[in-house]
């Protein structure tokens, strides 16, 4: 095949998988409608995602296995990130816990918070991912503990952006259902 017949082909397959993409995305939007019924408020379950990557990945080739799970992995952060903003703007005030006791200028530029997670292969990548999906740059990041009996990494973060946008007040509640231990530390 010639370049151009092989992105011709490339061309056709792209719709169909728009198409598949926004059927997962009306299967997102259930499963929140689900949990809120529910009064469930978590979406993330990493021992969940994790059985899901396996059994996906058992069989795709091993030359394309690592890319696969990669587009896998990024479908679900994607869907994680739907619901966590369609469950933010369903819930009551949501962001007020997570800013109790915060001074909040009107004008903000940089937000400081500190989180938990297991560690384990792509916990903080995917931390990062998330920050940048939401549309935010990261400035600094610091390891502030790691625990090797628990397996917990404690960092600190500091990203570009004004905590009182919408946007950034559901990355804060995203970054808080997926973290333990989150605290926002301040912002300027």
């Amino acid at each position: 095949m010639t370049l151009s017949e092989v992105r011709e082909k490339i061309d056709k397959i792209d719709p169909q998988i728009r198409e598949l993409l926004m059927q997962r995305m009306d299967c997102s939007l259930q499963v929140v409608e689900a949990k809120l019924a529910a009064g469930e408020t978590t979406i993330f379950r990493a021992d969940r995602e994790a059985d899901i990557l396996k059994r996906l990945g058992e069989t795709v080739p091993a030359d394309r296995r690592a890319e696969y799970l990669s587009v896998v992995r990024k479908v679900m952060e994607a869907s994680r990130m739907y619901q966590y903003g369609l469950m933010y703007d369903r819930l009551e005030d949501p962001f007020a816990s997570l800013s109790r006791g915060l001074v909040i200028p009107e004008k903000v530029s940089r937000v400081r918070v500190r989180l938990t997670r297991d560690d384990r292969p792509n916990a903080m990548s995917a931390i990062l991912s998330m920050i940048g999906d939401y549309g935010y740059d990261m400035e600094r990041m610091e390891l502030v503990s790691e625990n090797k009996e628990t397996k917990k990494v404690t960092f600190e973060l500091q990203m570009i952006g004004d905590l009182n946008e919408s946007h950034m007040k559901k990355l804060m509640f995203q970054l808080s259902k997926e973290s333990e231990d989150f605290q926002i530390l301040g912002c300027e």
